[in-house]
């Protein structure tokens, strides 16, 4: 077995740490950021919050037109470093090395310490029922053979997902007749110009890869 990468992702960390604290926010649309009347964005929200269309760094005056009715809420940074304190303690318990994005989200190298694509696996749940018996809130896991492959798997069930890409012929199959978005590499700016051409699909990009090369390679020259 090669390498076993596991990718973990809080689900709406700070408003589910708020939820947490708070539990008369539990279904209520709650939008972690600025308050209405002031500048600035959206940190993040619940999923009731999302439901209206309110996402993270979305205008606050956007979020409010879209949901008036929501709670808004300063974020709190020091109990979130906090809570991600925790996290790490339990992540870091069963990887050999570990790359953090942000305070909610990890790459984590299981590849030593499972030694097999089974045990990598309990691995998974282990941190997602440990994360909900000890910190009582959820996460999004993927089980991969890169760390590519395990963010999309992460993705792939959220929230409270678990999911596994075991090798890179079920990555293919899985992403191939998807938007090529979905390749965390394609931003938004690379991905208008593959669609101006025709490209949309990742399957597009494996069929039209001479072409592609040579887009970018006139667009780097001009």
């Amino acid at each position: 077995m090669g390498q076993i990468i596991i990718h973990v992702d809080m689900d709406a960390f700070y408003a589910s740490v708020e939820i947490r604290d708070h539990p008369e926010l539990r279904g209520k649309p709650l939008i972690i950021g600025s308050l209405p009347q002031e500048r600035g964005v959206v940190a993040t929200c619940s999923y009731e919050a999302r439901m209206f269309g309110v996402h993270s760094a979305m205008n606050i005056k956007e979020a409010y037109r879209l949901c008036p009715q929501g709670v808004f809420m300063h974020p709190n940074f020091e109990k979130y470093r906090t809570v991600s304190n925790q996290l790490h303690e339990i992540w870091n318990s069963y990887a050999t090395a570990a790359e953090y994005i942000a305070l909610d989200e990890a790459y984590l190298d299981v590849t030593e310490s499972a030694v097999t694509w089974e045990r990598a696996c309990e691995f998974a749940r282990l941190i997602k029922r440990r994360t909900q018996e000890e910190l009582k809130l959820t996460c999004s896991v993927g089980v991969a053979y890169s760390k590519t492959a395990a963010k999309t798997a992460s993705e792939e069930k959220k929230p409270d997902g678990y999911f596994e890409i075991p090798t890179a012929e079920d990555f293919v199959n899985l992403i191939i007749d998807r938007d090529v978005r979905v390749l965390y590499t394609v931003g938004a700016k690379t991905a208008e110009r593959l669609n101006q051409t025709g490209i949309r699909t990742v399957r597009d990009i494996q069929q039209h890869q001479k072409e592609i090369l040579r887009l970018f390679e006139n667009r780097g020259s001009g």
